[in-house]
């Protein structure tokens, strides 16, 4: 289960995705009101895109963002290992029991797997699944 921002940043960057190949930035307002994003939660998202190099953005009436790189080179578990981290390698339980253990193991090793798999799945992937199910999106 994703957070909320994580969440608004995958659509977000899975938007600029679908926009990439026409090569012009796309609005934060647009963004937002297309998606459904609460527009200044997105500018804080965005913000955060940029400082880790997964977005660049350009000023002036005619800016907005734009993918840093190709959607073929942006993995979601990419995006994931850059806002929340890599999954958590210990329990939370403050006094772990062998069973307290072996429960965060199980969990762990999910999570890994998981990781793993996202990280085979392309922003471009994303953008052709969409545009499969609804007839919208292209790269």
């Amino acid at each position: 289960m994703l957070c909320a921002k994580t969440e608004y940043a995958c659509v977000a960057l899975a938007r600029l995705a679908a926009e990439h190949a026409a090569g012009a930035p796309l609005q934060g307002r647009r963004l937002a009101a297309e998606e459904g994003i609460p527009e200044g939660f997105l500018v804080q998202i965005l913000q955060e895109l940029k400082r880790l190099g997964l977005v660049v953005s350009t000023r002036g009436a005619s800016g907005g963002y734009r993918l840093a790189r190709d959607p073929e080179e942006v993995s979601l578990g990419e995006v994931l290992d850059l806002l929340e981290g890599p999954p958590a390698s210990q329990g939370a339980v403050a006094q772990p029991s062998p069973l307290g253990e072996a429960v965060a193991e199980a969990t762990r090793t999910a999570a890994q797997a998981e990781r793993r798999r996202l990280r085979g799945v392309s922003l471009a992937s994303l953008v052709e699944q969409a545009g499969s199910a609804h007839g919208m999106y292209y790269i």
